[in-house]
């Protein structure tokens, strides 16, 4: 059984949270695949495939949520875009948003945590929503190695990058 197929079978009728990276290669890759090899913010470690590859992985699971955090995020690192991408990116995120469960934690909350420190808000947010039993698809090896239900999109990608 491959790694990915191990995750689909424990969490296919569980929720699924989607990291910043991922989801924001997600949404550019919606806009327009080309995209995804020259927005600075995606350029550097996704390609197309990479946007096929997720879509693939996402068809498998059934419920998404995400945090106010991660939509911060990628809000900010969307905004980068320009004209028309930038236009189109907020009304993909738009209609991402009203149809994602938004989870919160709160932020006094993740603060006293020790992997606040080494994790960052979003990241620790992310960490103390999981113990509720969901998967986390990320891209970060920090977080990943936190809990042992994450998927780290690393090890499934079609075409390596650093």
């Amino acid at each position: 059984m491959s790694q990915l197929d191990y995750f689909v079978s424990k969490y296919n009728n569980k929720c699924v949270i989607l990291d910043t990276n991922i989801l924001l290669v997600y949404l550019v890759g919606c806009i327009d695949l080309r995209l995804l090899s020259s927005f600075k913010r995606t350029s550097s470690r996704f390609c197309e495939d990479d946007f096929e590859v997720l879509n693939q992985i996402f068809s498998k699971f059934k419920k998404f949520i995400t945090t106010p955090n991660i939509l911060t995020e990628v809000s900010n690192l969307g905004g980068q875009l320009s004209g028309d991408y930038k236009i189109r990116f907020f009304e993909i995120l738009s209609d991402f948003i009203n149809q994602t469960p938004e989870q919160y934690v709160k932020s006094s909350d993740i603060a006293i945590d020790i992997d606040f420190i080494k994790l960052g808000i979003t990241d620790r947010g992310v960490l103390e929503l999981s113990k509720d039993d969901y998967l986390i698809i990320t891209d970060d090896y920090k977080l990943s190695a936190r809990c042992s239900n994450s998927l780290n999109y690393n090890h499934l990608r079609s075409t390596p990058k650093n």
